[in-house]
């Protein structure tokens, strides 16, 4: 299960609304700081999202709670979204390649346009797909727990002593 930190923002009956910083893979390699990609995700912050979780437990707004969504769903999404749509276009600049060319005699602006309208389909398709599967529990993100109030500046202690070495 893929784990996350959020904020509770609302409260309603049976569910609650959590906030969470997006967060990216890129920027804790060996390289980060020599890399431009790794320097523009420092400069530029995450997007925050907000999410609608189902729960029972007693929560208050403010409160840090662990989210978490399954694997094989983020993976299944994944397929769904970046394989599907290139599997359209290679179909796509395959039968561009046989109709336009091998049996028309056609060239290559037509295999590229070919190539592009499937890929654009594959993309409806997998939008289409996905809003389907948006509704399934298994796609949904669940509060594993509540972690509490976050500490305050002036509530954290340092556990060394000042004068240790």
């Amino acid at each position: 299960m893929m784990r996350s930190l959020a904020t509770v923002v609302s409260v309603a009956p049976g569910r609650i609304t959590v906030s969470c910083q997006q967060e990216t893979s890129c920027g804790h390699c060996a390289s980060r700081d020599s890399c431009g990609t790794g320097i523009v995700s420092k400069a530029v912050p995450g997007r925050s999202h907000q999410i609608d979780i189902p729960t029972r437990e007693p929560v208050r707004v403010g409160e840090v709670v662990e989210i978490g969504l399954p694997e094989q769903s983020m993976l299944n999404s994944a397929l769904l979204v970046y394989v599907l749509p290139l599997l359209c276009l290679i179909l796509g600049a395959v039968v561009g390649q046989w109709w336009f060319v091998d049996l028309a005699g056609g060239g290559e602006p037509a295999v590229i346009l070919t190539a592009a309208l499937s890929a654009g389909a594959g993309l409806l398709l997998a939008r289409r797909l996905a809003r389907r599967l948006e509704h399934q529990t298994a796609y949904k993100p669940s509060l594993i727990r509540v972690l509490g109030s976050p500490l305050a500046a002036t509530q954290l202690i340092n556990a060394a002593p000042k004068d240790s070495s």
